[in-house]
């Protein structure tokens, strides 16, 4: 069951559809089938050696210095 981004054609909202089967996506705003299907982009984790190193330990390190959140998560490399 993929999920399709659209933009609607007559009022332009952009919203995302999950397709079951063989079903037709509407806009949910206005009803519309006159909709254009967007490029998706889909999102990744850095790898683990690219991440930034914190300064400090875990209940100290400051997450603008860290970003990922690695410190949270006990990864102080």
């Amino acid at each position: 069951m993929p999920i399709y981004e659209y933009k609607c054609g007559s009022c332009e909202a952009e919203f995302e559809f999950l397709h079951r089967g063989d079903e037709k996506a509407n806009c949910p705003e206005c009803g519309s089938k006159k909709l254009t299907k967007l490029l998706s982009v889909f999102s990744s984790l850095p790898k683990m050696n690219s991440m930034p190193k914190c300064e400090g330990a875990t209940p100290t390190c400051a997450p603008e210095k860290c970003r990922s959140g690695a410190c949270g998560m006990g990864r102080l490399d």
